[in-house]
């Protein structure tokens, strides 16, 4: 039965490419407002799920319902505008402005071929808000990685979407970056009650800005929960296959993971 505080839900999903069945009878429920981390080891079904949930890859099985509907009843333009997928926007060019990637990705949910005014007025907005105004006329490619990435997140936002899927936001990302990125999810989650998935690499950070985290294994879900009840040693171990010590994070009170040796 559907809960209205989910914003959206996967029941007994199972979704792949051709033959290759990937996420599998898979159940999974997301607050509105909230920000979920999928973890997980390489192969684990991460990426898939977060197309599965975008409706990019072919569902075999299940449904998923974004507030109480199936995706399947709408549109892809109305999807698109509803979930925006990081890795769905069009690709970044190394030669075109931040401000010619957001307003590409704008024009392009809008079906649109022209900046107007009104549009204008938003993309600045967005770009004040992630804090791109300044870096608006430089180039791509000029770019730092955290600046770049952040140009990316700023195209997705510019759609105005009520979810967002992020695939590895922060990876290769030094840690002033890290948190660059991190504090803008959070805020996004705070002020426009957005809710947010991304798939996160690092279970330290996925534990302390995470409200939910949901453990992958072969597409299916090891344990789902808060970090202080999923991130354990033995989840580590059925996952990861790693010996693990968990502590708590002297500043964030949080699962702080310490990996001691791979398993046999």
């Amino acid at each position: 039965m559907f809960d209205p505080k989910n914003k959206l839900a996967a029941l007994a999903l199972s979704a792949g490419y051709a033959a290759d069945q990937v996420i599998e009878n898979l159940d999974l429920n997301l607050p509105s407002g909230t920000i979920t981390a999928v973890i997980g080891a390489n192969g684990a079904g991460k990426s898939s799920l977060l197309k599965a949930l975008a409706r990019k890859i072919k569902t075999s099985n299940g449904a998923v319902l974004l507030d109480g509907v199936s995706i399947n009843e709408l549109s892809r333009q109305e999807l698109d505008l509803k979930i925006g997928l990081l890795g769905a926007m069009p690709a970044a060019r190394s030669n075109e402005t931040v401000f010619e990637l957001v307003a590409r990705s704008a024009m392009s949910s809008q079906e649109i071929s022209r900046v107007s005014p009104r549009l204008n007025q938003e993309i600045q907005v967005i770009l004040e808000r992630t804090g791109l105004t300044q870096l608006s006329k430089k180039k791509l490619g000029e770019l730092s990685s955290g600046s770049r990435q952040v140009a990316l997140i700023a195209a997705a936002l510019v759609k105005n979407p009520e979810v967002l899927l992020l695939d590895e936001p922060t990876n290769s990302l030094d840690y002033s970056h890290q948190l660059q990125v991190i504090n803008l999810l959070s805020s996004l989650k705070r002020e426009r009650g957005m809710t947010i998935v991304a798939v996160v690499h690092d279970l330290n950070l996925a534990a302390r800005f995470a409200d939910k985290v949901v453990i992958l294994k072969d597409g299916k879900i090891v344990d789902q929960g808060t970090a202080k009840e999923v991130i354990t040693p033995n989840n580590l171990a059925a996952a990861f296959h790693i010996l693990a010590r968990v502590i708590e994070d002297p500043v964030g009170k949080t699962p702080l993971v310490v990996p001691i040796r791979q398993l046999d």
